[in-house]
């Protein structure tokens, strides 16, 4: 099966209602022309106060490898919400270094891409038609976006049309430019409330943002709405419905302009193939609240507090039929993942828990968790970029008969599937998949530490989109994965000792039980064991930092003669001790003390200490099956070194 076209769709805050819309006109128009669709998006806020976590979501951008996306759709306004303009001023930079695959934009221009917009002026005709004709509105001021940005001037001239039509004047003093958010309403109000500003009998908002703001801050300082002053917003977000009182807006027909961001694209990528009708949503669209003095359209808000209900109990009828709303964040928060997660004691377990919670995604096609080849190493950790290996730590189909570790978890020694960093998933260069696809790469991270992404793939035409619910499910892993980076930190420093980092004793017995359980017939052991001469004359000589600087040497020697499956450990003092199990003879372990020599020599030539290190060898290689203790190895091979320093003794 040949792999698709992908079409990327870079936004941000993927919950909020503009991004979903976008998202399944996107969807939908992309499963017509058989293209799978990646989508790579923060799961906050641009305006997020926590700067740190903010920082760590928007990490995410970096991932981006334009090699795997054949055209991109970029989402703006949600990139710019409160005048910040820092992440899609980056963003850009990003794009004309690295991107040479056609690019569009929605509703608001990036750089000099290509750029659809909704026509939004009909939408706001017939809002203004409303509140003339409903509510003999003649004094009619407009509350819009930025001054010069074709959305915004667009929905201001569908006010004047309207009141053109009606032989009334709009009033160039009574357009008021902000930025389609919160705060651009709370700003006029507090000029209407400080007399500053004579609103006349109704503001026009262009976003339901600004209408709650400004709603919002008049309530709160006498001025009621509608009675005193009607307000109106536009979108029919949830939380306009949900506001006290309700806000009278309009659904707007992003979901037409996400599509014929589609079909540029198509004309792009297959200019000699027909361009697919894109359809009005047929959606009849003034949203009556109450603040334009209407009574308020009670059905409609019932629908909207239904998706956003809290559910203690899932209907599973409608979980099997597919139907996962939004609204059960009350399953997730009630599932105790928080709970499960954190006490786990190591990262393996934590893993294999976070496999096992994967059921509360139901229904999912596959889900892919990738982390940073070395996210354990907390002495090493990224704010920017990812490592340039990642590991599939996690990796699960909802429709594999056989589920658990050995089908679907890599994490542990030899079954971590790494690939580049630079292939984004290895699943996208995949022709295997039937139906069109949707990847939602999201980050993973602690704060601003990045640790690496998850991804969910599901049919296009799935219904569900990742929304809240999926931002704090994700977010439940991060907490969790940091937690196990820290556990496994202060294991690894009970077990290690702290000047040279090998092994301690204790340590070497938890890995000793460990290599015994693995050990094949016919193993043999070996020790060696090692004892660095002359440590107290250079203590009392040269002072302790000459010791340990000795030390440090016989550690690196140590080092460099240990194989993987075996452990190298600092019993205590200035012994040190070599172990493995497997097919060991006389003649291995005389080569390996040979070249432990030669390291040495080689440290003490680079003149790494103010005299040099010098160090006595014994070694034992005994049947594995005929010894029950590694004890009475390392007691052999004790002696034999003891023998050494003694023979030393002699010839000096």
């Amino acid at each position: 099966m040949a792999v698709r076209k992908k079409i990327g769709l870079i936004t941000i805050y993927p919950e909020n209602d503009y991004q979903q819309k976008v998202m399944s006109s996107v969807f939908a128009q992309c499963e017509k022309y058989n293209y799978d669709v990646v989508v790579i998006t923060p799961m906050v806020q641009v305006a997020n106060f926590f700067k740190d976590y903010l920082n760590g979501e928007l990490n995410i951008y970096n991932l981006i490898n334009f090699d795997y996306l054949d055209g991109v759709i970029v989402t703006p306004i949600p990139m710019t919400e409160d005048r910040i303009t820092t992440v899609i001023d980056s963003l850009l930079e990003k794009f004309k270094k690295e991107c040479k695959k056609p690019v569009v934009s929605i509703d608001l221009p990036f750089g000099d891409y290509h750029t659809v917009y909704t026509d939004d002026s009909v939408a706001f005709e017939e809002i203004t038609n409303h509140l003339i004709e409903k509510h003999n509105c003649s004094n009619i001021s407009v509350l819009t976006g930025m001054k010069n940005y074709a959305i915004a001037e667009n929905r201001v001239e569908g006010v004047r049309r309207s009141m053109e039509k009606h032989g009334l004047k709009l009033d160039s003093k009574k357009i008021v430019y902000g930025d389609f958010w919160y705060t651009s309403g709370e700003a006029l109000g507090e000029k209407i409330v400080s007399g500053k500003f004579n609103p006349g009998d109704a503001v026009i908002c262009a976003s339901d943002h600004m209408a709650i703001g400004l709603t919002n801050y008049l309530q709160d300082n006498g001025i009621n709405v509608p009675q005193d002053l009607i307000v109106t917003g536009y979108e029919a977000i949830r939380e306009a419905i949900l506001n006290n009182p309700p806000i009278t807006s309009y659904y707007a027909d992003e979901d037409r302009t996400a599509a014929l961001a589609v079909n540029y694209l198509h004309s792009q990528l297959e200019p000699k193939k027909k361009e697919l009708v894109v359809e009005h949503a047929g959606i009849k669209n003034l949203c009556i609240g109450a603040t334009c003095g209407c009574s308020e359209d009670l059905t409609y808000t019932r629908d909207r507090i239904v998706e956003n209900e809290y559910l203690l109990n899932k209907n599973t009828t409608e979980h099997r039929r597919g139907v996962n709303p939004e609204t059960d964040i009350g399953i997730l928060l009630e599932s105790y993942m928080s709970e499960i997660l954190t006490a786990t004691p190591t990262p393996e377990i934590c893993l294999n828990k976070i496999y096992e919670l994967i059921y509360l995604l139901k229904p999912y096609g596959h889900f892919y968790l990738c982390l940073n080849e070395d996210w354990l190493n907390t002495d090493n950790d990224r704010t920017k970029g990812y490592a340039d290996v990642m590991n599939l730590v996690i990796y699960s189909d909802m429709e594999k008969k056989l589920h658990g570790y050995s089908n679907h978890v890599f994490f542990g020694e030899g079954r971590t599937k790494a690939f580049k960093l630079s292939e984004m998933l290895p699943a996208l260069k995949s022709g295997e998949f039937e139906k069109p696809q949707v990847f939602y790469f999201v980050p993973v991270h602690f704060n601003n530490i990045a640790l690496g992404y998850a991804v969910l793939q599901n049919d296009l035409s799935q219904k569900n989109k990742i929304g809240a619910f999926y931002r704090n499910y994700i977010r439940n892993i991060n907490n969790a994965l940091e937690m196990a980076r820290a556990k496994n930190r202060i294991e690894n420093m009970s077990e290690h000792d702290l000047l040279t980092g090998l092994l301690n004793r204790r340590g070497m017995e938890n890995h000793l039980e460990k290599m015994i359980a693995e050990a094949k017939p016919g193993s043999k052991y070996l020790a060696i064991v090692v004892d660095m001469d002359g440590l107290k004359i250079l203590n009392d000589s040269y002072g302790h930092s000459a010791g340990d600087t000795g030390l440090i040497a016989i550690s690196e020697a140590m080092k460099a003669i240990t194989e993987p499956g075996e452990i190298c450990v600092r019993a205590g003092g200035d012994e040190f001790y070599l172990i493995g199990i497997g097919k060991y003879t006389k003649k291995s372990a005389m080569q390996k003390i040979d070249k432990f020599n030669k390291v040495l020599d080689f440290l003490n030539e680079r003149k790494n200490t103010v005299m040099p290190v010098g160090a006595s060898i014994g070694f034992s290689v005994e049947s594995f099956a005929s010894t029950k203790s590694i004890d009475k190895v390392i007691e052999i091979a004790d002696v034999n070194m003891y023998l050494d320093k003694r023979t030393k003794k002699i010839k000096r």
